[in-house]
């Protein structure tokens, strides 16, 4: 019998119209993914006579899914993060050929319009699909944007959902249109004293390499309803946190970071992944926003001669305009 390989992994997505009713996916998610189907067990140890593991195969007691794995960060992928982790009920701005899609996290709610998708995997050896699986209600839990120069940047995203259920994969489906990887290279970064003022002053010859972790604040809530799978009916609600990681030279540019660091500032970062051109004329992108404090001192590290410092921030509400975060992104696609 054929081993199930690599190549064949097959991980397909759906938007659900309501919270947990499973759905046909509708896109392929092109990615090295896994995927780990979770159980707690009671196995009660009170003596029983025999000096060894007692409680025979014990009870489950709780059931969910983990979906995680690194891709290719692009504006198209980009929306699934955005529709399950950010905000729900997005809708785009058209411009000639352009679609510009925005979202917020609600930080003055449980935001409950934030939107569910249906997972179809599978793990096959070309014939026969060893592994296969589905599973509804999944929320994007974080994920994680790394660059580096002359590298493309890549997305780590894990996701929660409820128990797996047998499936057949639906048939001939592809990635979302226009998908096209963005690379570090093309980042621009841009650092400002206000949010209004964000994009008005690039940093240029300076940055080496850079990552940012984004928490949705988004968890399964199990609670005590009946429910044959013990899994989760609904999802619980905490902070939506990030935190960024920059690795600067060491010249004017860089030692500016350690004097506000020294002076306890918040400071503004947009982060603007750039591509190809679309339709309108403008590149497609992913653009971040975000208003960061200092969490730690500056770290220093050598490449050959050169000085290079590790700044770390993490995401504050700013006073003055009440954002913390904000997402965008570029793109073909007048739907999702």
């Amino acid at each position: 019998m054929a081993t199930a390989i690599r190549p064949l992994i097959t991980l397909q997505q759906g938007i659900e119209s309501a919270k947990g009713t499973l759905v046909a996916a509708t896109n392929k998610r092109p990615g090295d993914w896994n995927f780990i189907e979770e159980q707690d067990f009671y196995r009660p140890d009170y003596p029983a006579g025999a000096r060894g593991n007692v409680g025979e195969a014990g009870v489950i007691t709780r059931k969910g899914t983990i979906i995680e794995g690194e891709t290719d960060l692009t504006p198209e992928d980009f929306l699934w993060l955005m529709h399950c982790g950010i905000q729900g009920g997005l809708s785009p701005t058209t411009s000639t050929d352009e679609e510009l899609w925005e979202a917020e996290p609600d930080l003055d709610s449980g935001n409950e319009t934030i939107e569910t998708a249906t997972f179809e995997w599978q793990e096959s050896d070309g014939s026969t699909p060893h592994y296969a699986g589905e599973a509804g209600y999944a929320m994007l839990e974080s994920f994680e944007i790394n660059w580096a120069f002359n590298q493309p940047a890549k997305v780590r995203e894990r996701w929660f959902a409820r128990a797996r259920q047998s499936t057949t994969l639906t048939t001939s489906l592809s990635p979302l249109a226009g998908r096209v990887p963005l690379i570090a290279p093309k980042l621009k970064i841009y650092l400002d004293n206000s949010w209004a003022g964000l994009g008005s002053t690039q940093l240029t010859a300076v940055n080496r390499s850079g990552s940012l972790k984004v928490s949705t604040g988004y968890a399964p809530n199990y609670t005590n309803d009946g429910r044959a799978d013990v899994d989760f009916v609904n999802h619980k609600t905490g902070l939506h946190a990030a935190t960024l990681s920059l690795v600067l030279e060491n010249n004017a540019t860089g030692a500016a970071r350690i004097a506000e660091f020294r002076s306890n500032s918040i400071v503004f970062v947009r982060l603007l992944f750039e591509g190809a051109p679309i339709g309108g004329g403008n590149p497609r992108m992913v653009q971040i926003d975000g208003a960061y404090r200092f969490v730690s001192p500056t770290n220093r590290s050598n490449d050959g001669q050169q000085r290079l410092i590790a700044v770390e921030l993490e995401s504050v509400v700013d006073p003055t305009s009440g954002k913390t975060m904000a997402y965008a992104a570029l793109n073909e696609l007048g739907a999702f």
